[in-house]
């Protein structure tokens, strides 16, 4: 599901929303709609989360987007680098998520919504990154309204190339087998 670009499960009652979902977040966002894909269960019609027991997508799932692009990857990452190059003390005051979005970048990919800097302890370095954030926020809250059903919870990550976002699901792939089999 992240290498075709079909319309997914979500939008099947509507494909022509499908584009517009993406016309919504591509341009926002700075990048293609060629960069956006909806995995899990609102791309399939099913759960694909180890435990879930393959559970069918209703108008409570959540919709999970994939967006691939290296230079929106870099420059949030290097905005956070700025901000809170990874040293202590900072890392300290910080707190865990920072940890976190380390461990998220050296696999690929980061979720902006996980980010917590606090503009009190960072100083103005973190207005590229806050800004990153809200932008980032505000684009899934307006492109949820394209949805043909009812979703106010659209999550996305943002992966830097299509093989780190493959890696990942090959990952969860190979624990859904695992939970499937226990």
């Amino acid at each position: 599901c992240l290498q075709d670009d079909i319309t997914p499960y979500v939008f099947e009652p509507k494909p022509m929303a499908w584009n517009t979902f993406r016309d919504e977040i591509a341009p926002q966002l700075r990048v293609s709609n060629g960069d956006i894909r909806v995995v899990g269960s609102g791309r399939l019609g099913f759960s694909l989360k180890p435990y879930n027991n393959l559970a069918r997508f209703t108008d409570k799932s959540d919709i999970d987007v994939v967006i691939v692009n290296p230079d929106a990857f870099d420059e949030l990452w290097l905005s956070l680098l700025h901000a809170a190059y990874p040293r202590s003390p900072l890392t300290d005051k910080l707190g865990g998520w920072l940890r976190d979005r380390r461990n998220e970048v050296y696999t690929g990919w980061i979720t902006p919504l996980n980010i917590q800097l606090d503009r009190k302890i960072v100083g103005e370095k973190a207005t590229p990154v806050l800004d990153f954030r809200t932008r980032w926020f505000n684009v899934l809250k307006r492109a949820s309204r394209h949805l043909p059903r009812r979703h106010e919870d659209v999550q996305a990550r943002l992966y830097r190339t299509w093989r780190h976002a493959e890696l990942y699901h090959l990952n969860s792939l190979a624990e859904l087998r695992k939970s499937l089999t226990e």
